[in-house]
């Protein structure tokens, strides 16, 4: 099926050099997208010689 044209994707913001701003909307974009929560508490990474 065809993707729908309506709608669209959200821009990542580019940083300009002004970090105040672009941190608020980095924020925002990746709340919306519900991964603020990986920055806030982190990605556990498994040690080199971890076994499955």
């Amino acid at each position: 099926m065809a993707e729908n044209s309506d709608f669209l994707k959200p821009a990542i913001p580019k940083f300009e050099g002004f970090y105040d701003h672009w941190a608020m909307l980095m924020e925002s974009l990746l709340r919306s997208k519900e991964y603020w929560t990986l920055i806030e508490v982190g990605v556990t990474v498994a040690p080199p010689n971890a076994t499955a």
